[in-house]
């Protein structure tokens, strides 16, 4: 079986010295695609050097994320369209989009917060529309349906959208699915508390079915707890294919194919 890990963050391995081996814990596991993904500017050359020495298993998203945003990104997210000339260009951008989960005590301080992160998601977005075949991922934390508004207000085509780690609720996600878009889901299905995340998996469905482990964060039951890595998808694909009730054979082909025929890997 073959398997893809659609969203990772890879930064914490090579600080720690474990990327290389990581990456072989993760082929020997069938997980041979995955896709970091930036979170500030700082990680776009890391990423797109990882791009270049693990060639055909790592690939990278370029983006700021809601809660990195900070001075002088305006100018650098003028530098994005030169990664896309590279050698090793980004399949996607993000992760963008904004988060009201992490909010400060000071109401008007959030709403300054809210104000900046919309602007952000704004400029990525139509940056977006340079790079047309590129996907765009976004991160929709307590917020999916002012992300919605943002993405229809910047006039994205939503078959390019996917929200990932998806935490919204049965109506955002039919909404999005609607609209063309789609959700990938993490280690959370395998939480006894999550029942609303399997729904919205199941209200999905297998056309657009995507894994991720977002790691290291969200490791998957049994692992729940521990440093998450990219070796764990399978875990995600085994609950999965007993919340769709087929063989995990046959929903890690299907979503291995989404996931290969969506963000364009080779």
């Amino acid at each position: 079986m073959k398997f893809a890990d659609t969203h990772a963050h890879l930064d914490v391995f090579v600080k720690n010295s474990t990327l290389q081996t990581v990456i072989e814990r993760a082929v020997e596991a069938g997980v041979d695609k995955i896709i970091t993904c930036s979170t500030n500017s700082d990680e776009w050359i890391l990423y797109e050097s990882l791009a270049k020495e693990f060639s055909g298993n790592i690939f990278w998203q370029i983006g700021i994320h809601p809660s990195e945003i900070k001075d002088g990104d305006d100018i650098a997210l003028d530098a994005i369209g030169t990664f896309f000339t590279s050698e090793n260009p980004p399949v996607a951008i993000g992760e963008i989009g904004m988060d009201f989960y992490h909010k400060p005590a000071d109401l008007d301080e959030f709403e300054r917060i809210k104000i900046r992160q919309k602007e952000i998601f704004l400029r990525q977005l139509e940056i977006s529309k340079a790079f047309e075949n590129t996907k765009i991922c976004v991160h929709a934390r307590d917020c999916v349906r002012e992300c919605i508004s943002a993405i229809e207000e910047a006039g994205i085509d939503f078959s390019r959208v996917v929200l990932h780690c998806f935490s919204g609720s049965k109506k955002e996600i039919c909404e999005i699915n609607e609209r063309g878009a789609r959700a990938s889901f993490t280690g959370i299905i395998t939480y006894k508390n999550a029942d609303e995340m399997r729904e919205c998996m199941l209200a999905q469905g297998l056309d657009k079915l995507m894994f991720e482990t977002d790691c290291p964060y969200l490791a998957p039951v049994p692992l729940r707890g521990k440093t998450n890595e990219p070796a764990n998808i399978p875990l995600i694909a085994k609950a999965a294919a007993t919340i769709f009730d087929i063989p995990q054979e046959k929903i890690a082909q299907i979503a291995y194919e989404n996931s290969c025929n969506f963000f364009g890997l080779k």
